[in-house]
């Protein structure tokens, strides 16, 4: 059976196609980021994604197999059965279009599919005639790659196939996701510094392949005047985490955020122009009222630029022009010890 090929990010308009190619280009700046936080991409062979490959070709009875994740120009495979290459041109491949859907992408019969049959790999070895791919889907819904499996003859496949080939495509990103969790700070669920510097460089890589801009929000939580002031007595660590916590639900999957050392935490916004971000930490500044009347931060901003080569230019400039806020707030708030530091800078 074939399955019709819908997702929005490639929808167009003849009213529009200005703001169609930007949302596309956004859609998939966004999905690119979703790839780049899981850090998978050229990295070892790994026991983990090889026997979920094995799982597909026992279920299945394929040759081929792949678990294949599509980074830029290329489509390159963490896993692989029966195939010969590690990596091959994206505009190529058959995944390539099985990620712009959210759902499985059966080919029966590759030469009468219009798609597919002056492919390479359908007219040249390996001669594929058959195709089932299944989309890697972060729980942000960013389908960055596929479980997929291939067949030298055409071929259906059950709905038990389909279903065991969705099963399995979870546990892909469940992998992944516990790849994620080593590099959290225990007490907020933050990144470490480590592991929120490589996200951070991971950005710098994107902006420089694609000039995709990102903001970084350095910010302080001053707990003494907040604990010692405001509330009597309650845990210092109770007060980060009842802030940080609510704070990392509102990020988007693709965003991350990082205990830099003591109360001090940085927010990588992708994707994002400063006036977004401010925007944006505003919007959550005016829900902690609701929760903490007197949540006392300060603030600062950075756009990434040209100048920053490493992770650590651009949250060096972060620090100054962290310091240089606070410094502008003592110069006007000088008599006011209780003033309330407004998020948005």
């Amino acid at each position: 059976m074939g399955l019709t090929v819908t997702h929005s990010m490639f929808a167009k308009s003849d009213k529009k196609p200005e703001s169609d190619n930007r949302l596309q280009f956004e859609a998939e700046a966004a999905r690119q980021f979703a790839l780049e936080r899981y850090d998978i991409l050229d990295t070892a062979q790994e026991n983990s994604f090889d026997h979920i490959a094995n799982a597909v070709k026992l279920a299945l009875d394929v040759p081929s197999v792949g678990v294949s994740f599509l980074d830029g120009e290329r489509l390159w495979f963490k896993s692989k059965i029966g195939l010969t290459t590690s990596e091959v041109p994206r505009d190529s491949s058959f995944c390539d279009y099985a990620i712009r859907q959210n759902s499985p992408m059966i080919i029966v019969d590759t030469l009468q599919d219009a798609r597919f049959r002056e492919n390479p790999a359908v007219i040249c070895p390996p001669f594929f005639r058959s195709y089932i791919g299944v989309p890697l889907t972060t729980p942000d819904g960013h389908n960055i790659g596929t479980l997929c499996a291939m067949d030298i003859v055409p071929r259906q496949y059950s709905r038990e196939n389909v279903e065991r080939m969705g099963q399995l495509a979870e546990l892909v990103i469940h992998e992944l996701e516990l790849r994620q969790q080593a590099n959290k700070d225990r007490l907020t669920g933050a990144l470490t510094r480590s592991g929120f510097f490589v996200e951070v460089q991971k950005a710098i890589s994107l902006y420089d392949r694609q000039k995709i801009k990102s903001t970084l929000v350095l910010f302080d939580i001053d707990l003494y005047k907040m604990v010692d002031h405001r509330f009597e007595s309650p845990s210092g660590n109770a007060m980060l985490r009842a802030i940080i916590e609510p704070l990392s639900k509102r990020l988007r999957q693709s965003d991350c955020i990082g205990r830099m050392g003591g109360t001090q935490f940085a927010i990588l916004l992708t994707c994002t122009t400063k006036a977004k971000a401010m925007r944006a930490t505003e919007e959550f500044q005016q829900k902690m009222e609701h929760l903490h009347s007197s949540v006392l931060f300060a603030i600062s901003f950075c756009e990434i630029s040209s100048e920053m080569g490493i992770c650590h230019d651009w949250l060096e400039q972060a620090n100054i022009n962290l310091q240089i806020a606070k410094q502008a707030d003592r110069n006007e708030f000088s008599d006011d010890s209780d003033r309330q530091y407004n998020l948005a800078g």
